[in-house]
Order: structure tokens, then sequence, then C-alpha cells
């Protein structure tokens, strides 16, 4: 790389840190700084946010680490369909409300609360959050955004609607320094426009159970579990020991996205913000093993996204799990190319070299006629994604990856899953309409009736 083109890299990445840029779905990522309401900027007589919790074990409890270390933010609600795993939180913020169910901490709660985390199975992140900004409540809903196309784009769009309300999706990666530069360095073109997109997991590699009938059975359900809070929003079914909970709900289409949902919001945000795309206009999939209850143990699938300013014409995008990965040699990669860890990456082939994103806290790769080169790194740091959400709610600083923009990623990955159950079949979409045009069973999953008597207002 020649040495101007190392400094317009240096000079331009700060200008991308901190400026607005004019259009774009990265636009909206990278700069999603949205005021707080003039009620919150308030922030009560003790001047700190108050903040309740939805889901506090697992994910939840990290969650609730990482927002209570903010020294503007007071614990004031928790809740848990189980109750053991309540009892952990509660020693951790002792002076908090507890309850069981969380529509009743919101109307036991009310007023007192500023801000709602959510971090549940993925099939309650929906009304578990519109029900919070029907309230008017910042959120931070951890990834994906939601199960359904639906949801998310109900989500994207009253998010919108809202822009005094602050609200993140928790893909807490994006605040790493290695992937802001990865779509810092995209967006100034250091490869080109792109010709491809590759993206790819190794999950679920026994993660959670795939590819398998409905669990057979009907065990008591323990006291400590709310089994009919878990189910929330999803059809009826018994309860099976270690069937479902606490972790393995996420292999299975009434609860969970299977693995495109569960790692593709960590893998495939920097190029799908930095190359402005859309919704896809066609998805395929080949998953021989998934079943009517379960996804598939491993899988490929294939999309067709729009032209956009920032790609060389129609893109196409391919992805891989289970096992499964891109052909590197075709791409113009070494076949040895050795990433960090195995939780994948994504793959920018441009017209003038491709760049690699690894998944985690690696920085990104270019590579130009199958050897990497070195590019000059502009020093963009890492910030606390909780910490910056609580600061953009108190008025100051941006929410990283706000729901009018992770909503339609999310969309995106919902597509992905909804086309594992329909093996080699070409979906064709509408993004304006949001619907699948050419398969109604298909198009019956972009929206799914929820269970009597938990129907939310928006969805």
């Amino acid at each position: 790389m020649s040495s101007s083109r190392r400094s317009f890299i240096r000079q331009s990445a700060f200008a991308a840190l901190s400026a607005v840029p004019a259009t774009g779905a990265a636009a909206s990522m990278l700069r999603s700084s949205v005021a707080a309401s003039p009620r919150r900027q308030a922030k009560g007589a003790n001047g700190k946010l108050a903040v309740a919790h939805v889901g506090v074990g697992g994910m939840g409890k990290h969650d609730l680490q990482q927002v209570m270390s903010h020294p503007q933010v007071q614990i004031v609600g928790l809740c848990d369909m189980n109750l053991q795993t309540l009892a952990t939180a509660r020693e951790m913020v002792p002076g908090a409300a507890h309850f069981q169910d969380w529509r009743e901490m919101y109307d036991a709660l009310g007023d007192k609360v500023d801000a709602i985390v959510c971090s549940t199975p993925d099939h309650m992140h929906a009304p578990i959050s519109m029900t919070a900004l029907n309230r008017d409540k910042h959120v931070y809903c951890q990834k994906p955004l939601a199960r359904l196309v639906y949801e998310n784009r109900q989500l994207a769009a009253v998010a919108a609607s809202k822009p005094k309300i602050v609200t993140q999706m928790g893909t807490q990666r994006f605040a790493k320094a290695e992937r802001r530069l990865g779509l810092t360095l995209l967006q100034l073109g250091i490869v080109g426009k792109a010709k491809a997109l590759y993206g790819w997991t190794d999950r679920p590699a026994g993660w959670w159970p795939s590819g398998q009938p409905r669990p057979a059975g009907n065990d008591p359900v323990p006291e400590w579990l709310g089994w009919n809070l878990f189910l929330g929003v999803s059809p009826e079914r018994p309860f099976v020991k270690e069937a479902y909970t606490p972790f393995k709900w996420r292999g299975f289409y009434d609860f969970g996205t299977g693995a495109i949902g569960d790692m593709a919001c960590h893998i495939m945000d920097v190029p799908y913000m930095a190359l402005q795309l859309g919704a896809p206009k066609s998805v395929w999939c080949e998953s021989p093993d998934a079943t009517d209850d379960e996804y598939p143990n491993q899988e490929s699938i294939r999309m067709s996204f729009a032209a956009t300013p920032m790609t060389a014409g129609e893109l196409p995008f391919l992805w891989f799990d289970g096992g499964r990965k891109p052909d590197l040699a075709s791409i113009g990669l070494p076949t040895d190319l050795k990433l960090p860890n195995n939780d994948g990456a994504a793959i920018v082939v441009g017209e003038t070299g491709v760049l690699v994103q690894p998944c985690d806290s690696a920085p990104p790769m270019i590579f130009r006629n199958g050897a990497q080169v070195r590019f000059d790194d502009p020093g963009v740091k890492t910030t606390n994604h909780w910490h910056d959400w609580v600061d953009a709610c108190l008025g100051k600083g941006m929410a990283r990856a706000p729901f009018q923009v992770a909503g339609r990623l999310c969309e995106v990955l919902s597509l992905g899953a909804i086309s594992s159950r329909f093996n080699k079949k070409t979906l064709e979409y509408d993004g304006a309409k949001g619907e699948i045009t050419n398969d109604s069973d298909a198009n019956g999953w972009v929206r799914r009736p929820y269970r009597q008597g938990w129907a939310v207002e928006n969805l």
C-alpha cells in the first residue's frame, strides 16, 4: 500500500468516526447518537439511571454486572422465571425489587424505571422489548434482536418513531476496536466495491440440540421454575427435564434462531453495515437434517442482495455453519488461513482485494493476489458496549447498535432461519412488504401467532 494511501486511511478513519456519513445503514450503526427524553435527562433525585433487568442468568448475569458497573446506574428491578437464578441476582443487588413475571414488574415499578435490559431466550425478546418501548423506556436487548422477521421489523419501526428513546442490541463485540476498524476500512473502500460476501460459524457444535424430533415425555415442573413464563408467546408444550432450559432452547424453532441467529449478529454486522445492505431478494438453504421442531446440525445458506453504492452489482451472500466453511482457495485466500478462534469469520471479496474479519478480538486481515498485506491501524478504540448505551440514555454519547439498524440485520438472519425448514427451495422475498412471495407455508413463519393471553401492542 502506498504511503499516500496509508495517510489517507489514517486521516479518513478518524473522520469516519467523528462525522456523520450522509447515507446508509453503516452511518446509522456508527453514529446512532440518540438524545434522551427530557424526563430522563433529569435522572431523578439521585442523578442515576433507574434500570430493571429481565433475565438475569447466563448472559443476563453478565449484562447485569456490566450495566451496574456504570457509576450512574441504579438497578431497581430484577426478574427471572427461574427463582434459583433470581436468588443469585438478588444477592448481587440486595436493594432491588424482584419478580418472576416481567409483566408484574413493569406494572409495579411503572415510572420508577427509566430503562429495561432484556436478556431472555430469543422468543421473548420482542414482547418484552416492545412493551418497554410502548411505555417509553430505553431498552437494551440481547442479540438477536428478535426471533421472527415481523418482530424485527416492528421493533425497528417503533424505535424509529420514538427518537428520544435510546435502544441498543446486545452485540457487545461490535464495540471492540478490531471490529470497528473493519467497518472503517470497508467504508473507506480498502478492497474496492464488494463482489461477494461469506460468513461461517462452528455452531451448533454441541452447544444445543439440533436435527432431532420434539423431546418426548412430560415431567413435573419444579416449583422454582415458571414454565408458563418460559413458554411465553410460543405454543404450549409439556415440560421435559433438561430438554429446553437453561440454554438448550436455541435449537428449537419455537424458541431460538439456530446458528445463524446466534452467531451472525457477531460475524456479519460489520460487512452488513459497511456495505449498506438491506433485505435480501431471495434466500436458499441446503439443510438435510432439519426437523419440524429443531434447526439442522449444519447448513449452507445463499442470499442475494440488491446492489448498493458499496457493491459491484447484486451481492451474493453465502453462510455456512455446523462444520461447513467456504472454499478459501476459490475466494483467493490461503488454504491454510489461520483464525484466532473457531467462532468463524466474515469475508468480503472486493474488486481489488479480500478482507477477512474474524469473529472476535483480532484485527481484520487484507489480502491481495492471495498474499496478506499490511495497513495502518488508524487507532480506533474499544468502548464498553453497555456503558455506551447507559451514557446515551443519560443524554451523552451514542448507542452503537440501535434497533433501527439492528432490526434490519436481524430480519435477514430470521429469513435465513426460516429457509432451513425448506430444504433446497429458493424463497423470494419482498423487502418492502416483508413477505415471502412464492411459498405461503414459508411466509407463515414471517409472523407467528402469539399464544392466547400474550398479545402485545405493535406486535
